[in-house]
């Protein structure tokens, strides 16, 4: 998935889930305290809320950020809802 990809998709509100090195992780939207985020996590794991694309960009776990991970990855390892 290009970094364009990617930001379509948020732009658009699509919720994404996506398998990288064995392990499950989610993309999705929330509201807290009527503010808008974008929430990132591995499945059953502590999220990472942000309030922008770029920042959801630069979140990282294990050294890698989520969008090197979404970029080595090919359509058999990502779902889009």
């Amino acid at each position: 998935m290009t970094k364009a990809e990617l930001k379509d998709l948020i732009e658009r509100g699509d919720e994404i889930e996506f398998k990288y090195k064995d392990k499950m992780y989610s993309i999705v939207y929330i509201t807290e305290n009527g503010e808008d985020f974008i929430s990132f996590c591995e499945f059953y794991q502590d999220t990472t809320e942000v309030k922008t694309f770029e920042e959801l960009c630069e979140v990282s776990r294990d050294g890698v950020t989520v969008l090197q991970m979404l970029e080595s990855l090919t359509e058999e390892d990502i779902w889009i809802f």
